[in-house]
């Protein structure tokens, strides 16, 4: 499917890391760093998400980042509200296991954001890291 042409006054670019193209548009405010980093939108969500990982798979809000087949989630708590963006997913108390836990301890997120199913050019900076748990 090919793309309407970026509106007047905004630079079209091939993103670097993948075969889509990227726009200095402001999208969610992120236009500039795209263009100044020459990804689209679709990588720069996923070069965020490889931040998360980066810094021990938690925000500073305490949320915990969880990978699980593929897909990866944000815990959150009622606290936090709703998450900002779709795919929330509603069922609250989901147990699950970090794999690289050898306590097997299982812990209860009170609800996940889906952030989506990791594309395969970031799978291998985005492996697994949890499980769910049935009860």
């Amino acid at each position: 499917m090919r793309r309407p042409p970026a509106r007047q006054g905004y630079v079209e670019f091939q993103c670097k890391l993948c075969p889509n193209t990227g726009t200095n548009q402001q999208i969610r405010g992120v236009g500039a760093r795209m263009a100044a980093y020459r990804v689209c939108s679709s990588c720069d969500w996923w070069l965020t998400c490889l931040g998360y990982a980066m810094l021990g798979d938690r925000d500073p809000d305490g949320r915990r980042v969880l990978r699980v087949a593929g897909r990866h989630y944000l815990t959150w708590t009622e606290e936090q509200g709703l998450p900002p963006e779709i795919g929330h997913m509603g069922r609250s108390g989901l147990r699950f296991q970090l794999l690289d836990d050898p306590t097997g301890t299982v812990h209860v997120a009170p609800s996940l954001w889906l952030m989506g199913t990791i594309p395969a050019a970031f799978r291998e900076q985005l492996p697994d890291n949890a499980a769910f748990v049935s009860t």
